[in-house]
């Protein structure tokens, strides 16, 4: 019995290590972990910082300058009452897309060019002026105000300033009627070169002039423009002469919206900001 018994053993002791032969074969794992899929980014950011003369030199407006962040129609860059014949404001704009490589595309548009009133000067000047709440009379372009007011764009270096070497890059230039009337601007699409750096920011300086506006632009310094080299030390590189402006533009009003687009780049080559090839 006692034999039987041992042979038994025996038997489940080589079993035993049969098994464990097979378990100690050659072998591997490969493991990910982690695996992601996760979708970038277009964010436009926009700033301005704006300055306005109303007799007394540049000046910083406050309403109207704000840090870099996302547009709203709380967000103007333009909010002046009681404006004068010789009135003259500049803005530069800085257009921040440091997520990816973009298109760029602005697009402007006047709202509005009514007469809001008809004071008895602004009737001498302007026997069209009628009485704008009269019943029937609805239209927002019987005004004058935006035939009196004079723009210039021009790509900037960021300090606030139209110098000698920015004379070149000038994007327009002309009287709100014409210019801010439905403007549509390439800043960067496959008609000029390509899109976006996003290690870079771009400026856009822009001054308006009650009046005649006319160049003075400065000599280039490569300096930045705050807080000691801006348009309230060196000048906004425009001049400003509002002796010819008569009383047809009292009391109109002039609005509008400016919009900024950004559309990726990747995939989307040739892209053109006229919309002869809308994006993806």
């Amino acid at each position: 019995m006692k034999r039987i018994l041992l042979s038994i053993s025996t038997i489940a002791l080589v079993a035993a290590f049969v098994a464990l032969g097979t378990n100690a074969f050659f072998n591997d794992t490969e493991t990910s972990t982690g695996n992601k899929l996760e979708a970038g980014s277009i964010d436009l950011k926009v700033d301005n910082h704006s300055y306005i003369d109303q007799g007394h030199g540049l000046v910083e407006n406050a309403d109207t300058t704000w840090r870099a962040s996302d547009l709203n129609n709380e967000t103007l860059f333009f909010n002046f009452t009681d404006l004068k014949p010789g009135d003259l404001g500049e803005d530069t704009i800085s257009l921040h897309v440091d997520s990816n490589p973009s298109w760029l595309c602005a697009d402007i548009s006047l709202t509005a060019d009514d007469d809001v009133s008809c004071t008895e000067p602004e009737k001498a000047d302007d026997p069209t002026c009628t009485d704008p709440g009269a019943p029937g009379n609805t239209t927002l372009f019987d005004g004058e105000l935006a035939h009196a007011l004079n723009f210039i764009f021009w790509k900037d270096d960021g300090d606030n300033v139209l110098e000698d070497n920015e004379v070149n890059g000038i994007l327009t230039q002309g009287p709100a009627s014409g210019v801010l009337n439905g403007a549509h601007w390439a800043l960067f699409d496959s008609s000029t070169g390509g899109p976006t750096d996003p290690t870079q920011v771009y400026f856009i300086g822009k001054a308006w002039c009650f009046g005649a506006l006319t160049l003075n632009a400065v000599t280039q310094d490569n300096l930045p423009g705050q807080p000691t080299n801006g348009p309230d030390v060196r000048g906004a590189g425009v001049k400003c002469d509002g002796t010819l402006v008569n009383n047809a533009a009292q009391t109109d009003l002039v609005t509008g919206d400016v919009i900024f687009r950004a559309v990726q780049a990747r995939h989307n080559d040739p892209f053109y900001c006229d919309g002869r090839q809308l994006p993806v």
